[in-house]
């Protein structure tokens, strides 16, 4: 999936509340062990931005959401 794509489907304003849920999920990961409720939620998000691939068959960027810099107004 590329970023034009990303812009198309999801707005500027979704776009950075997709990107703040994986870097939530990403900090709760790191300050939970493995076996809290919590860090294992946090994998399942995770996972889920960092698939391989869509259902589709599309081949997903895994950067997309990290380098993603939403342009324009909601």
């Amino acid at each position: 999936m590329t970023t034009q794509v990303v812009y198309r489907a999801f707005g500027p304003k979704q776009v950075r509340q997709l990107k703040e849920v994986y870097e939530c999920a990403r900090a709760v990961k790191a300050k939970y062990p493995e076996s809290h409720l919590a860090s294992k939620a946090a994998k399942r998000l995770i996972d889920a931005f960092e698939a391989e691939l869509q259902n589709d068959g599309t081949v997903l960027d895994v950067c997309w959401l990290t380098e993603a810099d939403p342009q324009g107004t909601a």
